[in-house]
C-alpha cells in the first residue's frame, strides 16, 4: 500500500481503538475463529446512529505565552483566540453549510439500507447478517450483546478536496470470552485480555477534487469570504478595535499573499462538494457504505490472525482505477483502506473537527426527547 496514505490512516486507528501504546504491539484487527464464526451464523448488524454529520477539519494552532506564570499564560491564550478565531469561524461556517443539505438521519439511513443489502460473496459463509438496526447510543444508552456494531465518521479535509469515512466495527459476546491469539514475551498486556471478538477498520478515501488555482478573481473571493466569516449571528461586522476584528484582518492579510493555504482552499471547494444539492458528496458516501459493507462481511468471515509483519494485498481495482487495499504491516495490519488512482499528495485533517450548527441541534433535540422518555 502506498506508505503516505498508510501514515494518514495509522494515527486514526490508534485515536479509535487504543492499542498503540501496548508493552508489545499486536494488530488492532480482532479476527473471528472458526469456532465463533460459526457460533455466531446469522448475526443481527447495530449500526451506531451519527452524532457529528459530515465534520470540517481544520488545524487549530497552539500559542504559548510570552512569559512564564500567570500573565505568560493569559497573554498565550489571547494570541490562540486570535489566530483561530477566523479558521474556526471558517470550518464552523462550512460545516453548518453541508449539514443543511447531508444530515445525520440522511447518513444513517443511507448506512442501514447499503448493510441491509450486501449481497452474499460466493462459497459458504459461516456469517451472515440477519437484520440491520439502527441504535442511537449517544441519546440514550444501550448495552449491546451478541451483534455486530459499526460506528461511521465522515470528515472533510482540511482544504476540503477529500472526504474521509471510516468504520470501525466490532462483535462482543459477553458469554464468550475473548483469547488473544498472540504471542508474549511475558504476560499479555492488558489490552489483549479483553475488549470484543471482532474489530476491524474500513477507510474509504474520496477521489480528490482538484484545488483551484491562485488568481486575483479568487484572492477577491476569498476576501469576501473572510469578511462574510467575521459578521456575528445578527449580520454585523467585528468592531473596530475587538479581538474579532484582529481576527479578521489578519485573515484578509493572508488571502492576499501569493500562498493559498488548506483553509482558504476550504472556501471553495466546501462548495463544490455542494453543488447540485450535494449530489457529487452524496455520491462518494454512497460508494463509501458500499465498500464498508462488502469488506466488513467478507472480514467477519476471514479467520487467519493479522501479523505485524507482512505485505499489502490489493484486493480489488475497479473500472476507474480505485483500490482497495488490506494493510499487511504494523498495528493497523488487517485493516481496509478504499482509495483513488494516482494519489501521490495525501490530504490532511488538521487536529480539530467543526460540526454544523444543524447537526448540533439535532443532537440536541434527541437528547431532550431521550430525557423525555
Amino acid at each position: 500500500m502506498n506508505r503516505i496514505l498508510r501514515r494518514t490512516a495509522a494515527p486514526l486507528l490508534c485515536l479509535a481503538l487504543a492499542a498503540c501504546a501496548t508493552v508489545e504491539p499486536v494488530p488492532n484487527a480482532r479476527l473471528l475463529t472458526l469456532a465463533n464464526a460459526e457460533r455466531l451464523g446469522p448475526t443481527q448488524v447495530s449500526i451506531a446512529g451519527n452524532e457529528a454529520g459530515v465534520g470540517k477539519s481544520w488545524y487549530y494552532t497552539q500559542v504559548n505565552g510570552g512569559g512564564a506564570g500567570l500573565a505568560g499564560a493569559i497573554g498565550g491564550a489571547i494570541a490562540a483566540a486570535i489566530i483561530n478565531a477566523a479558521p474556526s469561524a471558517r470550518a464552523h461556517r462550512q460545516a453548518s453549510e453541508i449539514a443543511e443539505l447531508v444530515t445525520p438521519e440522511m447518513l444513517d439511513k443511507a448506512v442501514v439500507a447499503e448493510v441491509k443489502a450486501v449481497p452474499a460473496a460466493p462459497g459458504a459463509q459461516a456469517v451472515t447478517f440477519s437484520d440491520v438496526v439502527l441504535t442511537r447510543k449517544g441519546a440514550k444508552p444501550v448495552a449491546l450483546d451478541d451483534l455486530v456494531e459499526i460506528a461511521t465518521t465522515y470528515t472533510l479535509s482540511e482544504d476540503s478536496s477529500v472526504l474521509r469515512v471510516v468504520a470501525v466495527a466490532t462483535y462482543q459476546n459477553a458469554a464468550v470470552p475473548y483469547k488473544t491469539p498472540h504471542t508474549f514475551k511475558a504476560k499479555p498486556p492488558a489490552s489483549e485480555t479483553t475488549g470484543p471478538l471482532y474489530r476491524n477498520v474500513f477507510t474509504y478515501f474520496s477521489t480528490p477534487l482538484p484545488v483551484p488555482a491562485l488568481s486575483p478573481e479568487l484572492k477577491a473571493r476569498l476576501e469576501a469570504s473572510v469578511r462574510e466569516s467575521a459578521r456575528d449571528g445578527s449580520g454585523a461586522p467585528p468592531a473596530a478595535g475587538s479581538r474579532e476584528y484582529s481576527s479578521m484582518t489578519r485573515e484578509i492579510e493572508l488571502a492576499q499573499d501569493d500562498k493559498f493555504s488548506a483553509g482558504e482552499s476550504s472556501v471553495f471547494l466546501t462548495r463544490e462538494w455542494l453543488t447540485d444539492g450535494s449530489a457529487r458528496l452524496t455520491r462518494e458516501i454512497q460508494n463509501a457504505h458500499a465498500f464498508i459493507a462488502k469488506y466488513l462481511l467478507l472480514d467477519i468471515n476471514r479467520t487467519a490472525v493479522p501479523s505485524l509483519t507482512g505485505a499489502d494485498e490489493l484486493l480489488e481495482t475497479t473500472a476507474n482505477d480505485r483500490t482497495v487495499r488490506r494493510i499487511g504491516e504494523g498495528v493497523e495490519a488487517g485493516a481496509y483502506v478504499s482509495s483513488a488512482a494516482n494519489v501521490t499528495t495525501p490530504a490532511t485533517y488538521g487536529n480539530a473537527v467543526a460540526i454544523g450548527k444543524a447537526t448540533v441541534e439535532y443532537v440536541r433535540g434527541l437528547k431532550r426527547t431521550a430525557k423525555g422518555d
